[in-house]
């Protein structure tokens, strides 16, 4: 007797301690336990939903506000000339608005003769070659290989590329023609800056012409014609009034002549 109860100890003790230790197993694997990351997803999926949700009611509320919002009154007057605005929400607009096809006009002939004048005489020789291609843009295609034909028999770009031009144009006064209203006068300043014979020599010239346009039907306002509508026909009545040239000293040369003087004595 006294045998089973020494020898069963050991066992119940055994059992208790194996008891024990699957409790204290099942303990730790009831832990619960989350990715850092996972939780990171779960706060950053949360921020859109949020953020989606304000948009979502954002949108609804402009919408309801656009619906019910009281709509623009526009008074229109109806004339044989066209038609005008003059008021618009109870305000009075200052100056009569017009709306009707689109058509090219006085403003837009002068607007093409500034830019067509500008790319033929101020030369900048960074920029003249797009500048030349800007010209013959501009202008009704025959009417743009005869200039360039004119140009290449006087060689003119060699002589500006071969004395270093630098030129400006100044209009004085561009006005469509009362007799004409295709044709634009002209009346312009240039100032040419050049190198000839190692000395710097301005230039300045008045130029009158006529520029005799067409409207460009197959564009109709287009890049080419810088969004005027017109393209450059002809050249009529052009004249020149030559201002005197001025020759500047060069400083550089000046200098080196004061050097050599001041070395010989």
């Amino acid at each position: 007797m006294s045998t089973e109860v020494i020898n069963g100890l050991p066992a119940a003790v055994e059992g208790a301690m194996k008891d024990e230790l699957q409790s204290a197993d099942d303990s730790i694997m009831a832990i619960p336990y989350r990715d850092v990351n996972d939780i990171r997803l779960l706060f950053r999926m949360t921020q859109a939903a949020t953020i989606l949700v304000l948009l979502l009611l954002l949108s609804i509320t402009c919408n309801i506000w656009m619906y019910f919002r009281r709509p623009d009154r526009i008074v229109v007057d109806r004339t044989a000339a066209g038609d005008y605005v003059i008021l618009a929400n109870d305000k009075a607009v200052g100056s009569a608005v017009s709306f009707g096809i689109d058509q090219p006009g006085d403003g837009d002939k002068r607007a093409l003769a500034n830019r067509w004048c500008e790319a033929r005489f101020a030369v900048d020789p960074l920029t003249r070659t797009k500048d030349i291609e800007r010209l013959f843009k501009m202008m009704e295609p025959h009417a743009a290989k005869a200039l360039s034909d004119l140009m290449k028999q006087n060689g003119e770009l060699e002589r500006e590329r071969d004395e270093n031009w630098q030129a400006t144009w100044k209009p004085l006064s561009v006005t469509v023609d009362h007799d004409d209203p295709y044709r634009v006068d002209v009346i312009g300043l240039q100032e040419i800056t050049r190198r000839v014979g190692g000395a710097t020599q301005i230039q300045s010239r008045q130029l009158i012409f006529k520029l005799k346009l067409i409207a460009d039907r197959d564009k109709g306002r287009d890049e080419r014609n810088q969004n005027t509508g017109f393209l450059v026909f002809d050249l009529l009545d052009y004249k020149e009034v030559t201002i005197p040239a001025s020759v500047s000293g060069s400083g550089l040369n000046a200098q080196s002549s004061v050097q050599s003087s001041v070395s010989v004595q």
